[in-house]
Formats: structure tokens, sequence, C-alpha cells
């Protein structure tokens, strides 16, 4: 409910742990696999549900700087966090191949929210 504006409680534990550096490392780490992998012409078989490589080719410049911002001394917000996490969760949103939606527009809103 935070990723869509619901309040979170100032020092709640989940604000804590979504703007935690360990959070915010592993969040920029998953956005960079998902461009390398979507960069990437060889088909690998997984279990993992395929990723929308046009929608992260176009989304390119506003993961680098989600990336670089999340790597950034300066606090982040619990909220953009949360949008961040909603968008690399959501196996039906633009992330992946059978989602839908406008991915860089939630990402830059998920930016911005930061």
């Amino acid at each position: 409910m935070l990723a869509v504006g619901a309040p979170t409680p100032a020092g709640s534990a989940i604000a804590a742990r979504l703007t935690s550096i360990a959070e915010r490392e592993a969040v920029a780490r998953v956005l960079r696999r998902c461009v390398r992998e979507a960069a990437n012409d060889t088909i690998v078989w997984s279990s993992r549900i395929p990723l929308h490589r046009k929608n992260i080719a176009e989304a390119e410049q506003t993961i680098d700087a989600i990336t670089l911002r999340l790597h950034s001394p300066l606090p982040v917000a619990a909220r953009g966090m949360a949008r961040l996490n909603r968008v690399i969760n959501d196996g039906l949103g633009p992330l992946y191949a059978y989602g839908h939606g406008d991915l860089d527009g939630r990402l830059r809103a998920a930016l911005a929210a930061l």
C-alpha cells in the first residue's frame, strides 16, 4: 500500500528496511541485471519470467539514473523504494515479457518519489 500513497509512520520498521543500504544495493543490482540480460541476445532457459527487452531498452536511461541515485549517499524515501520493489516484483508488470504498462513512466514516478 505504501507504493500507492499510504503514509508511513516515521521510524517504522518497514520504512527502515526499504531505505536501508542493503535494500538500495539489492534493488540497484536487480535493475542492472535486467539491463544486462535484456541486451543479451542469447536465449537462456530459465524458470524465471522472461524480461520485456524492448521496454527495458527504452527505459535504460531512467534505470541508470535510478541506480546512480540508489548508490548516492543521499537518503531515499520509503515510498520510492516501495514503488521500485513493486515494479521489480510484479510479474504481470511492464518489466516482464507478458506484462503491460509503461515501464519508463513507472520508473520515472519511482525516481521522483525517491
